[in-house]
């Protein structure tokens, strides 16, 4: 567990039955979650809708996250379903990360272990994936926890995702 986090705490503490922990974890969460899915949809007026969403399931689910697993990962995976849901209702292909020549479709990975897949790249481009991809910060907040530029952030992410595709396209044929 990313003991840096502040999610962790807050649902350890929830464990052990503090009800105010869980209030705080629900805001912290909320806040997380708006930040990430707005970066995908657009602040249109059904971001707090799909929010909300999220919120529900991360309620209604709490009791499947493992105690010594990070929070933030599974967080960001419940919002993704409901992202993928919000995106199937109108009509949309879920897409996870695009990038110049990378289009990585969610569906590709659903029946994959994340971890597992990630074990195939190298530490650097597996951390900024969980970075950017799982735990849902952006470029620059990946970037400045791991102490380097931006642009090494994009590139690893960008490498990593096309060995990732590699990957799974091997793991089919």
């Amino acid at each position: 567990m990313n003991q840096g986090d502040p999610l962790d705490l807050l649902m350890q503490r929830t464990r052990n039955g503090d009800d105010a922990a869980y209030r705080e974890f629900l805001e912290q969460a909320a806040t997380r979650l708006r930040s990430a899915l707005a970066r995908k949809i657009g602040n249109d007026g059904e971001l707090e809708d799909l929010v909300q969403e999220a919120l529900i399931a991360v309620h209604q689910k709490r009791h499947t996250l493992d105690p010594g697993r990070p929070v933030a990962p599974w967080l960001h995976a419940i919002a993704r379903y409901k992202l993928i849901d919000h995106w199937r209702k109108r009509g949309r292909s879920p897409v996870l990360h695009e990038d110049a020549d990378v289009a990585v479709a969610e569906d590709e990975f659903a029946s994959l272990d994340v971890e597992a897949l990630l074990k195939e790249l190298p530490e650097a481009q597996a951390e900024a994936i969980r970075l950017t991809q799982i735990e849902g910060l952006t470029g620059a907040e990946a970037s400045e926890r791991v102490g380097i530029g931006l642009s090494a952030m994009k590139l690893r992410v960008h490498r990593g995702m096309l060995r990732l595709k590699k990957v799974v396209a091997e793991k089919d044929g």
